[in-house]
């Protein structure tokens, strides 16, 4: 048959999801209503569907790439309320159009499942990124774009996003810099890859640090210090960033609410229909409070996807991690909206030596990096975690921190009765040979932030600084981890990154195919060259299987009778196009839960 039922999708959806309430029993009598109207449809025959059976939206005419292995192309998609009722052939799903059905010809456009963003940070992302962007060629011109928004923004605390390492010596930025243009108010500007921050001596007197201020995770989240222990005005990784954001310029929610807010258009616009929220700043000592600016939105129906959330450990203690997470999940449960993972901070990044690595960093040979966590910590919460049934989610740039964190998953599947689990490893800058196998063997999700991939300054000249020219041409394989049975999913994690600052999937995927810069097709291609995705591979990683790591791939991820209808059209088809030209093909339409939220 042309068109699949999706009854069992169905029942199966208000089996799983009913009991907590993502599937009320009207729900599930639409669907199952509608199921029944296409049920006899075979090749051209079509049943005369009921009145009540009728589509409220009616796709046709396109090139409709579904991510259903059994049915990879169709002609048309049905929605009804927010589900899909029908794919197949114009013919097919037009019969089920009724007077009241909105048509949409897309005259050969693409129509493909939305984007499942597996990591990104929407309310960090919009905090960040508000205020001067740094992201230029030099340090003298960060400065100099400095000085020129204090002025154009006279009263305040001055903040921005988006300096490299590269701008500055190997000791960093520091805060005599910044004292020139900003001598009276306080300053902060975080890196690109968002885990450092550039600041002021305004700002350190503000925050009440100076030489005699602990660290707050020593030899991990520090604030550098010159040769007689005074902070420079760098500052090192998350615990240490917030204690001087936290006195300087403190989170509300009424700010991150707005930003928030300002940015939902653009994430649809891109053609996000769901997210992994990978860490949200608290409110004193609570995470759920921002959490739940999600579900007022919700309420609201100005929640344009849907929110998986985690729980964010970044340093010891770690003996509350599992009743911290099992406590937002209670919560934070509703039915765009949940908060169930366990996000571990492995270790930091390579740019500020913070990755914890294997062999010793080139240009700094007295040095592995490090993480906030002993292997023996490392065991234990992980162990617990899985033993409660949660997921955890690593952040893991440097390749130590990979190898650790699998020997963990190991150890806590082989102490743990069997489940299905749904653990993932984040970034994989470097990735340990031994350790390649292991991600498919173990079952362990690999999440790649496909837009870092490219052959950028970053990755070509600090990372070969970094890591020496052997290990720097082996970065970034998620071809190699596929080819050995493992799962690698997408996400940008805005606003973080290595050289340019994207929440663009379309950005991902073409850096993933191609390994080179956006807009240069004459680029040099990152090597290895060989780890270079497929379109379909790329497409695959940014929608079903980022919605099995999230355990959304009942509901969304595939275009398929019975789930909800998160789909998007693209301008071109993307296959018909040339891998240099993916990112610019536009968005023209988001359906979010089958409601319009952008192009409508």
């Amino acid at each position: 048959m042309c068109i699949n039922c999706g009854f069992a999708g169905a029942l199966g959806a208000f089996m799983t999801q009913g009991l907590r309430g993502g599937v009320d029993r009207r729900r599930f009598l639409q669907a199952s209503l509608a199921c029944a109207g296409v049920a006899s449809l075979s090749g051209a025959a079509l049943a005369a569907p009921a009145a009540t059976d009728r589509a409220s939206v009616i796709f046709h005419n396109g090139r409709v790439y579904t991510l259903d292995p059994g049915k990879p192309w169709a002609q048309a998609v049905a929605v009804a309320g927010d589900r899909i009722v029908a794919v197949g052939s114009n013919a097919e799903v037009l019969a089920l159009a009724g007077p009241d059905t909105r048509a949409v010809d897309l005259a050969g456009r693409m129509l493909m499942p939305g984007f499942v963003e597996s990591h990104i940070h929407p309310f960090v992302g919009g905090f960040m990124t508000s205020g001067v962007d740094l992201q230029l060629a030099t340090g003298t011109e960060a400065v100099a774009a400095i000085a020129a928004y204090a002025t154009a923004h006279p009263t305040g605390p001055v903040r921005g996003f988006g300096w490299r390492v590269d701008m500055f010596p190997p000791e960093g930025p520091t805060r005599a810099m910044l004292d020139a243009v900003l001598p009276d108010r306080p300053g902060f500007f975080f890196a690109i890859d968002g885990h450092s921050l550039w600041v002021n001596s305004k700002a350190l007197e503000i925050a009440g640090i100076d030489a005699h201020t602990p660290d707050p995770v020593p030899g991990f989240s520090v604030y550098v210090r010159d040769k007689s222990g005074n902070p420079t005005g760098y500052v090192l990784e998350t615990s240490a960033v917030l204690e001087v954001v936290d006195a300087v310029d403190p989170i509300s929610l009424d700010t991150m609410t707005k930003l928030l807010v300002d940015w939902l258009p653009k994430a649809s616009a891109a053609g996000i229909t769901s997210v992994y929220d990978a860490g949200v700043p608290p409110i004193g000592a609570d995470q759920g409070a921002i959490l739940s600016v999600y579900t007022e939105l919700e309420k609201q129906d100005r929640l344009p996807f849907r929110v998986v959330a985690s729980y964010l450990l970044k340093a010891p203690p770690v003996d509350a991690a599992t009743a911290s997470t099992q406590d937002l999940i209670r919560r934070i449960d509703t039915d765009l909206v949940q908060a169930r993972i366990l996000k571990i901070i492995g270790d930091g990044t390579p740019e500020g030596y913070t990755a914890w690595l294997l062999e010793p960093y080139a240009d700094k040979p007295d040095s592995i990096g490090s993480s906030p966590f002993s292997e023996a910590q490392w065991t234990s919460m992980i162990l617990e975690a899985d033993r409660a049934g949660l997921d955890v989610h690593v952040h893991a740039c440097g390749e130590r921190t990979a190898h650790v964190a699998l020997d963990a998953f190991e150890a806590a599947i082989a102490a743990n009765p069997p489940r299905d689990r749904r653990h993932t490893i984040a970034h994989n800058v470097l990735t340990d040979d031994a350790d390649i196998a292991r991600f498919g063997r173990l079952g362990v999700i690999a999440q790649f932030s496909a837009n870092w991939m490219s052959a950028d300054p970053d990755t070509v000249e600090i990372l070969t600084e970094r890591y020496g020219p052997a290990r720097q041409s082996r970065l970034y394989r998620p071809k190699s981890i596929l080819a050995a049975g493992g799962a690698v999913t997408f996400g940008t994690d805005w606003p973080a990154a290595g050289y340019f600052s994207t929440y663009k999937p379309l950005d991902a995927i073409q850096v993933a195919v191609t390994r080179q810069l956006i807009g240069r097709p004459d680029a040099p291609v990152l090597s290895p060259a060989a780890e270079r995705l497929d379109l379909a591979q790329a497409i695959h990683a940014g929608t079903l299987a980022g919605a099995r790591q999230l355990r959304l791939e009942d509901r969304v991820g595939s275009l398929e009778p019975g789930k909800r209808a998160d789909l998007i059209v693209l301008a071109r088809d993307l296959f018909d196009v040339s891998p240099h030209d993916i990112a610019s093909v536009p968005v023209d339409m988001t359906m979010m839960n089958g409601r319009f939220t952008h192009g409508g």
